[in-house]
């Protein structure tokens, strides 16, 4: 901080300080999130290089008290200035689009070296640990439990009589209360965790919805633009599909009819997935954004291969049909993940068996 208490920082668009390609790209992204569509019809994601406009840069560099910095000793030179903004950014734009958006909601300065840092400390706390529970439910959940326990408290009673806020039990404002006005939440930020927490029969839905907007479709892992490429194969005829997901390098599906589908009905939900950074089953249950990314479908069945290889060596399930572990109950009418696992295991090792005495 400067003598006068003011932070030693510049704000400054980004877009101003890289090249025009950049700043194009990273353009035609937002665009896409915000009205789901897209120019980019070969599936294929590209991130283009980090160019610097050198000249905007010095802009923002002499933009900076100088005699504040000489007195505080924070930078030797004005190279240094330069070249620690080129590093936040470069910095910035590597983070996943939900890091982008805690970081803004955040509102503090962040140097490129605090960046990992401030990121773990303001996303800590969404973070769930050992919950192997897809949905957590919300305040109108637990007074709905509580009136069949008849313990309902005053809270109880609001929140299902649509005067308070079903995910964190708030009174609604009285604008939300007037007539004419529909009002479930009483933030903006509680409609988000609870369309992600709360469960529900569009619970999937409201999800994909809220991962799509930050990042668009497109896979974290091998960086496929997977809306794109749903985009182009539902605009082409049946019999052109198959050679188009051939060209985009797409691992088909492996059973006749999930091929036959894709080829004559593709819906979206082939193509990419909401998936949990932290598994469910391995306790990444009852989860915010912040454990949620965009996987394409070929990407998202191998991290399952993954995971349930995991689960067989940490003991979550026996080869012998018996579950070593103790599995939660279900909750909301939503299987535990690794009673599926075990469950399609089972069934999978049984068939295998039958096959073989019938052969013998």
């Amino acid at each position: 901080l400067a003598e006068t208490g003011e932070p030693l920082c510049v704000n400054f668009d980004i877009d101003h300080v890289v090249e025009d390609t950049t700043s194009e790209y990273f353009l035609e992204q937002k665009v896409k999130r915000l009205s789901k569509k897209t120019h980019q019809l070969n599936g294929k994601s590209f991130t283009p290089p980090v160019n610097f406009h050198n000249t905007a840069v010095k802009q923002v560099v002499d933009s900076i008290d100088m005699q504040v910095l000489k007195e505080s000793g924070t930078f030797s030179s004005l190279t240094s200035i330069g070249d620690e903004l080129k590093q936040f950014v470069a910095s910035y734009i590597s983070l996943r689009e939900i890091e982008k958006k805690r970081l803004k909601e955040w509102g503090q300065p962040v140097t490129s070296y605090s960046i990992r840092r401030v990121l773990s400390t303001i996303m800590a706390p969404n973070a769930t640990i050992g919950c192997n529970d897809r949905y957590g439910g919300g305040a109108k959940e637990r007074a709905v439990q509580n009136k069949k326990n008849n313990n309902a408290t005053q809270r109880d009673k609001a929140v299902l009589n649509g005067t308070a806020c079903a995910w964190c039990g708030s009174e609604l404002s009285h604008a939300s209360l007037a007539d004419g006005v529909d009002s479930t939440y009483c933030s903006h930020k509680c409609a988000e965790e609870g369309r992600l927490r709360r469960g529900g029969v569009y619970a999937s839905s409201r999800i994909r919805a809220q991962v799509f907007e930050l990042e668009g479709g497109v896979c974290r892992k091998c960086g496929i633009d997977a809306h794109a490429l749903y985009l182009r194969i539902s605009a082409l005829q049946p019999a052109e599909r198959l050679n188009a997901l051939c060209n985009a390098n797409w691992n088909l599906p492996k059973s006749g009819p999930a091929l036959e589908r894709i080829l004559q009905n593709p819906k979206e939900g082939d193509f990419w997935q909401a998936d949990h950074v932290v598994a469910v089953a391995e306790g990444g249950g009852d989860c915010g954004l912040e454990n949620l990314q965009t996987l394409c479908t070929p990407c998202h069945k191998s991290e399952t291969e993954k995971l349930r290889a995991r689960l067989r060596l940490s003991g979550s399930f026996k080869t012998d049909g018996h579950s070593q572990t103790n599995f939660s109950q279900v909750k909301n009418s939503q299987m535990d993940i690794r009673s599926a696992f075990f469950s399609q295991t089972c069934s999978g090792t049984s068939v295998k068996k039958r096959r073989r005495r019938t052969a013998d």
